[in-house]
């Protein structure tokens, strides 16, 4: 099926780009706002937070930071941060045989609710069914 097909390829692209690193510390300096949102993002995505806090504690205002998003990472704030949850999480889904619920969770999101809803729109398939393939892959 051309739909399974895209939502698989999907994920090995978001898989493949959240092992990129965006930003290496050696390329700009640690004062550089864009190294400081990624380490920031990085360090707590587990946590929730917002636009607001997370440049209240950058020391900028919250315009600079929306507009340092959509220009440095061609999506918005909540784009990005779900991003960040949902390469977690498809880590310890892959990797671990932690609950669904504990999974959604720990990756920083409110609800199983929401995480399944930006899980499927992400990748096209329900955290469940890509937890599944990656077992039979594993055992094939």
């Amino acid at each position: 099926d051309i739909t399974v097909a895209q939502a698989y390829l999907q994920i090995v692209l978001a898989r493949c780009i959240g092992k990129l690193n965006l930003v290496e510390k050696s390329s700009v300096g640690s004062n550089d706002l864009i190294y400081q949102t990624v380490s920031y993002i990085s360090a707590n995505f587990k946590k929730k937070f917002s636009l607001e806090e997370m440049a209240k504690d950058l020391g900028v205002s919250k315009y600079v930071l929306s507009r340092l998003f959509s220009k440095t990472f061609h999506r918005n704030f909540n784009q990005y941060l779900n991003d960040a949850r949902l390469n977690y999480a498809c880590h310890r889904l892959e990797n671990t045989s932690d609950s669904i619920t504990n999974i959604c969770l720990d990756s920083g999101f409110e609800s199983q609710r929401t995480f399944n809803r930006v899980f499927k729109e992400r990748y096209k398939i329900s955290p469940s069914d890509y937890r599944s393939t990656c077992v039979k892959e594993m055992l094939s």
